[in-house]
């Protein structure tokens, strides 16, 4: 195995993605940087995108994506207000302007998504 960090590992394998198919990248809308791939899409519950009411009244569609290698991950994980029944969630911030784009889940089992806030992405180019 490689002598590298886990996260330069995953930042090489987004860079030969981004290298190979710029179409497949899904990017921050913000800062215009990759932050995962079409090929991440993965179903939560059933579904890929979910849409959920926090409890100030926002509305959020959410895409989920098993890899977000263009994110970091912060604040202590909680359930409190958890989306996903059995779950406890982080924030998930673009790594290059810091926006929250949206959460990590992650349960006991270590089966872990990203449930990024859809307006917030932009497809590939």
């Amino acid at each position: 195995m490689s002598g590298l960090p886990i996260k330069q590992l995953v930042h090489d394998v987004l860079l030969q993605v981004h290298e190979a198919d710029q179409h497949q990248l899904i990017y921050c809308q913000d800062c215009q940087r990759p932050v995962t791939a079409e090929n991440y899409r993965v179903q939560v519950q059933g579904e890929h995108q979910h849409h959920f009411v926090n409890p100030d009244g926002v509305v959020f569609e959410l895409s989920c994506f098993q890899a977000a290698p263009g994110l970091i991950i912060a604040g202590k994980a909680t359930d409190h207000y958890c989306w996903f029944q059995g779950f406890e969630w982080q924030y998930a911030h673009c790594e290059y302007c810091t926006t929250q784009l949206g959460w990590y889940y992650e349960n006991a089992l270590s089966e872990s998504f990203f449930a990024l806030i859809s307006g917030y992405l932009r497809a590939g180019k």
